[in-house]
């Protein structure tokens, strides 16, 4: 049975994610949400005539100002939330409050005030399944880096790793300024999110992170100096007393990889390399598995598709319901832990962040 869903957001990156709704096996687009009404209209039109048998007919028509409207006007049982950022928490305690299944691109929240509210909205309506979309999780090489580490033949116990993210990232371009130029912190909440999701992703949370962020300037890029945007660094330690080190920057100059980085698993039994869609399993000094896979899909529609059919699975069968869930919202605790150990100097017990964030009985 198709999941009958509600898209907000029609223009731009959100545009190119309504096509992966479109494409997706589980989820039926109903209607779209856009506070430019007029605007998002003409972009739907446009996406029809490309693709005609994708949306169902007279579909640029059913486009509102709010999630209210669209479901006082269309039957849904889902929602997908690709606003601006600073309205994602409002939206998706909006999307909960009247009854739906609801994934937000990342991050949910960019404080912790908001991140409570979203809490204490699903906790009314606990059956409904919450999910910060991340859709780097989801393509074949982010999959098989995590098969490796979670298989019983892959390098055995976990010793440690790094991860480095480079990317010249010019957030200039953007019109208007979008917020990770101006908001404090929206580095670990933005771009190392991906990197931190795929860890907690096959590895869980880590007991403790001690980070740090830099104050780089660039204004060709629209790095101004404001406190956390511009790059960081983490040591996650998990409960085995093994680190994982991490260190990331937006004022980089180009790669090959663009967004994944560069990736080393250490075990006991074998080791891992992975380099944007490279990834090599190693034992006892020799390469026992070398593939070469997609990476990051052009525009990340391909992407997204699969995250929205594991979201669809997970609504109807159950499905990954509890690792999706519970494993995209603990990327969220992560994100803001680095920021929290940031911002204060300080080693944060990550578990305890947790249960502040979360609250007892959640």
């Amino acid at each position: 049975m198709m999941i009958r869903t509600i898209h907000v957001g029609c223009m731009g990156f959100a545009g190119g994610r309504l096509q992966g709704l479109a494409l997706c096996k589980g989820l039926e687009p109903m209607a779209c949400v856009d506070v430019e009404v007029e605007a998002a209209k003409e972009a739907v039109r446009e996406l029809q005539a490309r693709f005609p048998d994708w949306f169902p007919a007279g579909f640029e028509k059913r486009v509102y100002r709010t999630i209210r409207e669209a479901l006082e006007r269309h039957e849904a049982e889902a929602c997908l939330i690709y606003a601006p950022t600073t309205v994602h928490a409002e939206l998706v305690v909006e999307s909960l409050s009247l009854g739906l299944h609801t994934l937000c691109v990342k991050p949910i929240a960019t404080s912790q005030a908001e991140f409570r509210s979203i809490v204490e909205a699903h906790r009314a309506r606990p059956e409904l399944l919450l999910v910060q979309g991340q859709n780097k999780r989801w393509n074949p090489a982010a999959a098989k880096m995590r098969e490796w580490l979670q298989e019983p033949h892959g390098i055995g116990t976990f010793l440690g790793g790094e991860c480095r993210f480079w990317i010249r990232q010019n957030l200039s371009r953007q019109k208007p300024k979008i917020p990770d130029v101006y908001l404090e912190g929206l580095f670990f909440h933005s771009a190392a999110s991906h990197q931190l999701d795929q860890l907690v992703a096959a590895l869980g949370l880590p007991a403790f992170v001690t980070a740090r962020v830099h104050r780089r300037r660039d204004e060709s890029l629209g790095q101004r100096g404001v406190w956390g945007t511009a790059g960081g660094a983490a040591m996650l330690e998990f409960e085995s007393g093994v680190c994982f080190c991490y260190t990331g920057t937006r004022a980089g100059h180009g790669s090959p990889f663009w967004w994944s980085g560069s990736w080393t698993f250490h075990g006991e039994e074998g080791d891992i390399l992975r380099d944007g869609g490279h990834l090599q399993l190693f034992r006892r000094g020799e390469v026992v598995e070398d593939v070469n896979l997609q990476d990051l899909h052009p525009g990340l529609i391909e992407d997204d598709r699969i995250q929205f059919e594991a979201f669809a699975r997970a609504i109807a069968t159950g499905e990954g319901r509890e690792w999706l869930q519970g494993t995209t919202l603990d990327t969220w605790i992560l994100m803001e832990a680095c920021n929290v150990s940031a911002r204060n100097g300080e080693r944060v017990d990550v578990a305890a962040f947790k249960e502040e964030m979360f609250g007892k009985g959640y």
